[in-house]
């Protein structure tokens, strides 16, 4: 059984660890090309700016939730 997300499996592809996710410029444009249609963690999604439903602040910072 397979559990991985299309995320995993992209990541997988392009040979990146989790601490080198935010920098990936490869990774940053697949997102947003696919952030619709495909699961993508959401701390990324703020990190970079992108968001499926409205804009958010383009800023990265610690990882976790404040609410």
């Amino acid at each position: 059984m397979d559990d991985l997300t299309s995320f995993d499996h992209l990541v997988a592809t392009l040979g990146l660890d989790p601490d080198e996710y935010e920098n990936s410029t490869e990774l940053k444009e697949r997102v947003r090309r696919n952030k619709e249609q495909k699961y993508v963690p959401t701390e990324l999604l703020k990190c970079w700016g992108f968001t499926k439903s409205q804009p958010l602040s383009h800023e990265c910072g610690p990882r976790h939730s404040s609410r």
